[in-house]
């Protein structure tokens, strides 16, 4: 482009991209692998072109159904290092819709196990559950366990009586702030019960440290039939509304049992949190760590769709298995980008970040801790803005008009129309984050854990979003994520959209939050369908942009094409994971998938004049309106009549058509490479293949 707005990223550098694991295929899968953009300038088509034909199109053959996407077994495996006997595990475990019917339990192939239902697929099945259990496990040798449909274990659950019982003790320091002590009678009223079983019940406990204002100490507590206890503490630094929020410096200690378990320096800035554990340790134990490594099937987690299909198969030992973290250090920058929001290609940036990505594409044990490591670190942004009237994740409707001050690391903060804001912070800043690059917080180390921080780093996200917005551009308590805003931009509307979707699929079912965020959800379906499928509008399938890469002038409007394809997998997601809308939003959203996906499917034709040659499909920028000015608002654009004219006019700074044997290679737009623009395409088509657009 010749002028390229401020908030466009700049061109991909041209040195050659570190390449890829080999990959070995298996099954087509429904959806597709992590993309990000990778911006260059449009390239020109590598053939000479020549004018138009007038014939007429050649049909085009019938396409083949696609493969069936792998669908794995039912089952997960246990393994542990040390030889332990009966060891204790939990772990959450998602089926696909149907297996486990409504009204019937989850059994095990093993004795001594519980599985806790939080989540329903539409037709009342088992969707997400929390299995936890005791198992008899050598050194080094898997246990492999199946579930299915049958009667669930009984027994009396564990309650806070039977965890006061095991003598256990804790405690939180915080240097001169404070200290936090639990023991006796403290355990007796939790905050919050999580799961409640004769195999493992749990539980989160919360206390201000000292007398500040902003600085909580937090235990997630997990006890087990015969008596093991495990922790997970962490510091939080991140109300919503509690005035003068600033950095908390001192030298954290975690106590358990009387035992001194973490100690380290640490600067917690405004709205940050982390986990008190360090090195390979991913939570602490009363008694010893059996470490126990589950291992879920891969290709059923995928099958289920609430996580895209993969055709990776990753060596244990690829370079990019041996890259993730190894130990954890409270805030450390683990797989995530230096500067969040810089331009180009990062792992981080898909429907799920390469390192989720990588637990469901290799074998390596290894995956199991660097998900939840990488899960983490995610508590280094300042994202986390606890409501201290329920000392949860804010509920959307009970602000309508606050605003995220812009001093919280976060960017492209929008205004208030009451001049309601979140209180301005001092003490440093954290690490930039920017919605428009962000990747997918919490969602896959929950689904794969059921570790309740986890789902909470998911909620903190999809809110986060809703709080940086306009209170006018999002509709008030709506959460309408735009992609003609420029505190969005298209790809981040895209994100957005993908991260509240993910929330609202693994917040239990009945829980206030999920009922905020599928209202979110809803919201964007309306205005979305009534926008685009409600009213005439452009007939490419492409969502406003939030500007024209171009600029005025030259009479074209030209969008990223890669941002595009994001929203279009991002909306495909959405439709994957089952969410429990309401009917009238569910039609309304297969409608506007239809109608988005247009936008990848017509760039994959033939050679006929209406048609946009499959070859060239992914430039950089695309031209989707014959005018400076079209009108989105209404529909009448004006548009292109047809993808020819749309090749022709992205392709008319070297010619207007390639006629000349156009069936071969895909050229363009860094192909062959993994993190090109085809590879960002890859999503948005699985998707409308596993949607069964037309």
């Amino acid at each position: 482009p010749t002028a390229v707005p401020t908030s466009a990223p700049t061109p991909r550098p041209t040195a050659a991209p570190t390449p890829s694991p080999t990959a070995v295929p298996t099954p087509a899968p429904t959806s597709a692998p992590t993309s990000a953009p990778t911006p260059a300038p449009t390239p020109a088509p590598t053939a000479a072109p020549t004018p138009a034909p007038t014939a007429a199109p050649t049909p085009a053959p019938t396409p083949a159904p696609p493969a069936p996407a792998p669908s794995g077994a039912r089952q997960f495996t246990l393994t542990t290092p040390v030889a332990s006997g009966t060891a204790p595990f939990t772990l959450a475990f998602a089926f696909k819709q149907g297996d486990i019917p409504s009204g019937s339990g989850i059994a095990a192939s093993i004795a001594n196990v519980q599985a806790v239902v939080k989540n329903r697929w539409p037709d009342g099945s088992a969707k997400i559950a929390i299995v936890s259990g005791r198992a008899n496990l050598g050194a080094g040798t898997p246990l492999a366990v199946s579930l299915s449909a049958g009667a669930a274990s009984g027994g009396t659950a564990l309650g806070t009586a039977d965890l006061k019982a095991t003598g256990i003790t804790a405690s939180i320091a915080a240097g001169s702030i404070g200290t936090v002590n639990w023991a006796g009678t403290d355990w007796d009223t939790p905050f919050q019960t999580w799961v409640s079983g004769a195999q493992m019940s749990s539980w989160t406990y919360r206390r201000a440290v000292g007398s500040d204002a902003h600085l909580v100490a937090w235990l997630e507590v997990r006890l087990y039939a015969g008596g093991a206890v495990e922790v997970l503490p962490w510091v939080e630094n991140g109300y919503l509304r509690v005035a003068a929020p600033t950095a908390k410096s001192g030298t954290f200690t975690f106590t358990l049992g009387g035992t001194q378990r973490f100690s380290q320096a640490l600067t917690l800035l405004n709205h940050q949190r982390t986990p008190l554990v360090s090195g390979a340790a991913l939570s602490h134990w009363l008694g010893s760590d059996p470490q126990v490594v589950p291992r879920h099937d891969a290709a059923y987690l995928q099958s289920t769709r609430l996580v895209p299909s993969y055709w990776a198969s990753v060596s244990p030992t690829a370079a990019v298995v041996n890259a993730l973290p190894a130990s954890y250090t409270p805030l450390q920058q683990g797989s995530y980008p230096t500067g969040m929001g810089t331009a180009g290609y990062h792992a981080s940036i898909g429907m799920l970040p390469e390192w989720d990505v990588l637990y469901l594409t290799s074998t390596a044990s290894a995956t199991w801790a660097a998900v939840q490591r990488n899960a983490y670190s995610a508590g280094r942004y300042g994202i986390h803005f606890r409501d201290e009237g329920t000392n949860r994740p804010l509920r959307l409707s009970a602000y309508p008009n606050l605003v995220l001050d812009a001093s919280s690391g976060v960017s492209d903060t929008g205004a208030s129309t009451t001049n309601s804001y979140t209180p301005t912070a001092s003490g440093g800043t954290p690490p930039a984050y920017k919605n428009s690059h962000c990747p997918s917080l919490g969602y896959l180390a929950y689904l794969v854990t059921g570790r309740l921080y986890h789902l909470e780093s998911a909620q903190f996200q999809a809110t986060l979003h809703f709080l940086k917005n306009p209170d006018a551009t999002r509709g008030g308590t709506a959460g309408i994520m735009r992609s003609q805003s420029g505190a969005n931009t298209t790809r981040g509307a895209a994100w957005a959209l993908r991260t509240l979707a993910q929330a609202a699929a693994i917040t239990p079912d009945g829980d206030v939050l999920q009922s905020e965020l599928i209202a979110s959800v809803e919201a964007n379906v309306n205005y979305y369908h009534g926008r685009y499928v409600a009213q005439s509008n452009n007939p490419l399938g492409i969502v406003t942009p939030y500007s024209d890469y171009t600029g005025v002038g030259d009479s074209v409007w030209y969008e990223a094409t890669w941002m595009q394809d994001f929203f279009t997998a991002a909306i495909g997601m959405t439709k994957s994971l089952g969410l429990p809308i309401s009917g009238a939003a569910a039609s309304k959203l297969d409608a506007f998938f239809a109608w988005k996906a247009r936008s990848v499917i017509g760039r994959l034709g033939g050679s006929g004049a209406s048609e946009f040659l499959y070859r060239d499909a992914t430039p950089y920028t695309l031209a989707v309106a014959p005018s400076d000015n079209p009108n989105w608002d209404n529909g009448s654009g004006p548009w292109y009549a047809n993808w020819g004219q749309v090749y022709a006019a992205t392709y008319a700074p070297a010619g207007s058509r390639i006629p000349s044997n156009p069936e071969g290679e895909l050229r363009g737009g860094y192909f062959p490479d993994a993190t090109s623009y085809w590879g960002n395409m890859q999503p948005a088509i699985a998707y409308a293949v596993e949607h069964g657009v037309a």
